[in-house]
């Protein structure tokens, strides 16, 4: 599977002489899926990051509902989630790669992810989760800064992304004592995307050891994006276009 690329021009011929290639058809660079391939792009692969999730093979939408904190009426929350993926870590003059994949077979593991700022969500997801839910860039006062969260459905306040995606108390979260697991999880609907190339998120990963519990008891279905009639999984120059360039 290729994963694409942000090489400046003035980079290419290095690039090129490390495996980079081109593509006519999404006018960026890749490479493919090999461990030795990401170890020698890290430059452009980890920017300034320390550490990045290459996702393959599917990305989810995580559908559920929660109190609002100030009206106190159910509204419903999302978040994002990956499946097997890849690990790139430390600095660019000495990376690491790891492989995550706690499942016999994929489609069977999630684990729950949330990206703060809408330019690290492809664009095709942005639109669908924006036109389906409330969601939305705003202030928060707590936090003293702006951040991509959900709000609620009927007061429109902010709910915050530390109870939703870090709190064991969270409707979204596996993080539940058994007792009380699986009724969570059954609560839950999970919207599993196809991809056909493997995608770097900037997301904010959070492993659990119920993450099995997500697609062993939610409601799970598909969610596809291709515009190609011939497969269900969506390639990275859809989602990365907006759906009225489509």
């Amino acid at each position: 599977m290729r994963v694409y690329l942000d090489i400046p021009y003035e980079k290419k011929d290095l690039a090129m002489s490390l495996g980079a290639r081109w593509s006519g058809s999404t006018k960026k660079w890749y490479t493919f899926s090999k461990p030795e391939n990401y170890i020698k792009l890290s430059e452009w692969i980890l920017k300034d990051n320390y550490d990045v999730i290459i996702a393959t093979e599917f990305i989810y939408v995580i559908e559920g509902t929660a109190h609002c904190w100030r009206c106190g009426l159910p509204t419903t929350v999302v978040g994002l989630g990956v499946g097997e993926f890849e690990h790139v870590f430390g600095g660019a003059d000495d990376p690491h790669y790891e492989y995550i994949d706690e499942c016999l077979n994929p489609g069977i593991e999630f684990h729950l992810a949330w990206a703060e700022k809408e330019s690290d969500i492809p664009p095709m997801l942005l639109d669908y989760l924006e036109s389906h839910y409330s969601l939305s860039t705003s202030y928060s006062k707590s936090v003293g800064r702006k951040y991509f969260a959900n709000h609620c459905d009927h007061c429109g306040t902010i709910q915050g992304n530390w109870f939703l995606f870090m709190s064991p108390q969270s409707p979204l979260s596996s993080l539940a004592e058994k007792s009380r697991l699986i009724d969570r999880m059954s609560a839950l609907k999970i919207k599993c995307i196809p991809i056909c190339d493997n995608l770097i998120l900037n997301w904010r990963v959070i492993l659990s050891p119920n993450d099995y519990a997500y697609l062993t008891y939610g409601s799970g279905e598909s969610l596809v994006f291709s515009t190609n009639p011939k497969t269900d999984y969506v390639s990275y120059k859809e989602l990365y276009k907006r759906q009225h360039d489509l």
